[in-house]
């Protein structure tokens, strides 16, 4: 049975300055996975950590883990307001777990064409037309996954009415325009259906990107890929052996923070403001925390020519999954040396090295990586509706603008190898 239990008025609101606020809903309810409270926290600090963790897949969870979270509230607080949702069944057991935030972006990052140049164009004459402000469930990080879990038997339909409801009254107190929520894989969307009815409309969010995890290091893909591709992949790594470069592969355990310099993270600036996806702006301080709050789910790649850093690499990793976050680099250098290709490839030599079942390299330079690498894609889907009835309204009519269809590109290989 499955029922949409929605919060009686009035609501507590968000805006509270207690740590935890909690609702229970009236009427009597027989099915025992039905949602009946929940508990919104304003800081990680003060969630009960076996609860959170109840729910998640033991240590092939990285985005969902607290020290990951932790991460990203320490280090941007200043920047985006984060709460923490607990939803509990009638007998007060853990069915779901959620993130939500309040970001603001700039408008050109959500559009794509023609639609992006308008939007840059307006953007410079009157650049506060473009800052909008939207109500995330997830966190304002692109990492390709989603910040909310479901126990198995949680009715869904009841959670997202109490999430939707936390989100509205969110977005309401923030002045929010947008109310998203993002990025779920194919499966998870099954789960997400009802979302439909409270009146938010499915869009692709950029694909992610994955790599084929059957070899044991990079020298064993190298030795199995077919021989057009072996040569290209030969002549970058001919190209890095020339700088002379040092490279420095830390986990967060092995002291990975402390190399993290200002003058790294110019390296980050650098391929951010090229890249297409713009989302968010990182700042150093939270490549810093995810090696002190992740020390064993962690891995940092520093390359050096003498004592000037030239490129590095940031990576997540749990039991069976490594998740290439980011990567910074010398455009200078990068035309003889070809750094780019080749922090791919050691990234790549981490994640084979674990043994990860699933290794992905992020959401951007697609063409890139596919011509280089046996990269395939994955889609990944968000849900959004307007935060305000204005919002709402122009969603109607530019929605397709704003959220273009993402078609996969590059569909798996399923054989890339020589026989």
């Amino acid at each position: 049975m499955i029922v949409t239990v929605r919060p009686p008025e009035p609501i507590a609101p968000l805006s509270d300055s207690l740590p935890s606020v909690a609702a229970r809903f009236a009427g009597a309810i027989d099915e025992p996975s039905i949602a009946v409270q929940f508990s919104v926290y304003d800081s990680v600090r003060d969630i009960d950590a076996a609860e959170w963790n109840s729910i998640l897949t033991p240590g092939n969870d990285p985005f969902m883990e607290l020290g990951f979270i932790e991460a990203v509230e320490n280090s941007m607080r200043s920047d985006c307001r984060l709460k923490y949702v607990v939803v509990r069944d009638r007998h007060g057991r853990t069915i779901a777990t959620a993130c939500l935030s309040a970001y603001t972006i700039d408008g050109a990052s959500l559009a794509q064409g023609s639609a992006k140049t308008l939007c840059l164009a307006i953007g410079r004459v009157w650049p506060w037309l473009m800052k909008h402000t939207m109500v995330i469930c997830g966190l304002p990080i692109s990492s390709g996954d989603s910040q909310l879990r479901f126990a198995p038997n949680a009715d869904r339909a009841s959670v997202l009415a109490i999430l939707d409801r936390l989100a509205c009254e969110f977005a309401k107190a923030e002045g929010a325009r947008l109310i998203l929520f993002k990025d779920f894989k194919a499966e998870a969307c099954r789960d997400l259906e009802s979302l439909e009815s409270f009146g938010y409309r499915r869009a692709d969010s950029y694909p992610m990107n994955c790599a084929t995890t059957r070899y044991r290091d990079f020298e064993d893909y190298l030795s199995q890929v077919k021989s057009k591709r072996r040569r290209m992949l030969k002549a970058s790594l001919k190209k890095f052996a020339k700088g002379g470069f040092r490279v420095v592969t830390l986990t967060g355990r092995e002291g990975a923070a402390d190399l993290y310099t200002d003058e790294v993270h110019r390296l980050y600036e650098n391929v951010r403001l090229r890249s297409k996806v713009q989302f968010e702006r990182l700042p150093a301080e939270y490549f810093r925390e995810l090696a002190r709050r992740l020390p064993d789910n962690t891995s940092f790649i520093y390359v050096y020519r003498g004592d000037q850093p030239v490129a590095f690499a940031a990576s997540m990793f749990g039991d069976k999954s490594y998740h290439g976050l980011m990567l910074g680099i010398d455009y200078e250098i990068n035309r003889e040396y070809d750094l780019y290709f080749n922090m791919l490839f050691k990234s790549l030599d981490v994640g084979f090295r674990l043994g990860a079942h699933d290794i992905e390299l992020g959401q951007t330079s697609d063409s890139t990586k596919h011509g280089k690498l046996d990269i395939y894609q994955t889609p990944l889907s968000l849900y959004v509706k307007g935060g305000r009835s204005t919002a709402r309204a122009a969603l109607k009519v530019s929605f397709s603008l704003l959220f273009p269809p993402r078609p996969i590109t590059y569909e798996r290989e399923e054989e890339d190898n020589e026989e």
